[in-house]
């Protein structure tokens, strides 16, 4: 039988049910008979609501000869008992109690074995429904963490975007990618020395500390600050300290002005370290909509209120003396660079051709000369034996004859040995 059909056998047997009790409420006599009878189908009647709300459940119940008709049955026997074959009684006319014992007992036992079905039917409907809406929820749950999880990394993305557009409004220059290149070019092994030097140690623990390494041209000075910087960015890691670095250019001298490397020392620490990002808002809010941009002071204010955050920050500045002196660009960078090491404990490390004018200002600082070591030239040399003739190459005394007279060339200086 389809669920309509079921539906309307409900109602049928709902429609008798309320008058087999308008019956029961009439009739005289036999009140204990009749009072169970009208407990039992008022209770039967009320399932029955139910069922009709949950008639998909109990389809089983409306087959012929089923539970349902069986029941429409014994109604039809009470109501044809009381009625006299179904002949309603005159008004006013008093009903009377026309049942045995045992027939009374024959029918509530139907209606009871009905009701204990039909409680089955319904148990086990709304624990198909119960579990409907289990899986619905998990299904739910599933659906919101997982647009959750996507609104939360499209607001990371959007973050990260945000936080880099601020910064490359603060500074254009990367000199992370300088340093990338610079390191790449490092022979294994080389700079050993300068990173197992007794200076170099005193400065890492040194608080405020200031380590000058003067060197002549083509010394190395550059590949001994990118070893630096790559040695103090392995170290900080996952800490609060915080490095940056400038590698000044004589060919850029006219975009490195004090204000420009100190706006990019700036960017480095806060890029580490989005959280302390706040002082560049409050400057991008007082320029950009103005189309200005921040004066020197302010980006020093602003590096300074950086600081505050970070318990250690390292500074390297190579070749400062590629930093234009004219306009006193190089005497502003590093009294502004003091300024902030006073206040702070910055560790600032400067490489530089020996000048006077440069020298004089690092005067009670920690020196360590930077020169191309025969460890390093050697090791250099080996890393280009396949660049040699093919007689060296597949002779090793000739190799190492080859080394011994490139050291002993050089004198010092890698230039010189990348020339060779």
């Amino acid at each position: 039988m389809d669920p309509l059909s079921a539906t309307a056998s409900i109602i049928a047997i709902l429609q008798l049910s309320a008058k087999v009790l308008e019956y029961l409420n009439d009739v005289k006599d036999a009140s204990k008979d009749r009072a169970q009878c009208t407990i039992e189908v008022s209770n039967l009647q009320t399932l029955l609501f139910s069922l009709q709300l949950w008639y998909t459940a109990v389809q089983a119940l409306a087959v012929e000869n089923g539970p349902l008709d069986q029941f429409k049955q014994a109604l039809v026997t009470l109501q044809t008992k009381m009625t006299e074959g179904g002949r309603l009684k005159k008004a006013g006319e008093a009903l009377i109690w026309k049942f045995k014992k045992e027939e009374i007992a024959s029918i509530l036992a139907r209606i009871e074995r009905l009701k204990l079905l039909i409680e089955i039917a319904l148990q086990m409907d709304h624990f198909k429904l119960s579990q409907a809406i289990k899986d619905d929820t998990n299904i739910i749950r599933t659906h919101v963490s997982a647009i959750q999880t996507g609104i939360k990394r499209i607001q990371q993305d959007q973050d990260y975007a945000r936080h880099r557009r601020l910064l490359e409004w603060l500074s254009p220059t990367d000199y992370p990618a300088q340093q990338s290149d610079i390191i790449e070019r490092r022979q294994e092994g080389t700079g050993q020395w300068f990173l197992d030097a007794p200076e170099v140690a005193r400065w890492l623990s040194e608080a405020k500390g200031t380590l000058f390494c003067p060197g002549i041209p083509g010394a190395g000075k550059t590949m001994v600050a990118a070893i630096a910087i790559d040695h103090l960015l392995r170290s900080v890691q996952n800490s609060l300290h915080g490095v940056a670095y400038v590698y000044c250019n004589y060919k850029a001298q006219k975009e490195q002005d004090a204000c420009s490397m100190l706006a990019a020392i700036l960017k480095q620490l806060v890029q580490a370290r989005p959280s302390i990002v706040k002082p560049i808002e409050q400057l991008h809010q007082q320029h950009a909509d103005r189309g200005t941009r921040p004066s020197r002071d302010e980006i020093f204010g602003a590096l300074r209120d950086v600081l505050a955050h970070c318990p250690t920050v390292y500074i390297v500045i190579d070749a400062l003396d590629e930093c234009r002196s004219s306009d006193g660009t190089r005497r502003q960078l590093l009294a502004n660079l003091r300024d902030l090491q006073a206040g702070e404990d910055v560790r600032l490390m400067a490489t530089s051709r020996l000048m006077p004018e440069i020298v004089d200002g690092f005067g009670e600082a920690l020196w360590l000369e930077v020169q191309a070591s025969k460890e390093d030239v050697k090791r250099f040399v080996a890393g280009q034996v396949n660049r040699l003739p093919l007689c060296i190459q597949r002779n090793p005394l000739l190799q190492d004859m080859v080394q011994d007279k490139i050291v002993e060339a050089v004198d010092g200086m890698y230039a010189s040995c990348s020339a060779l």
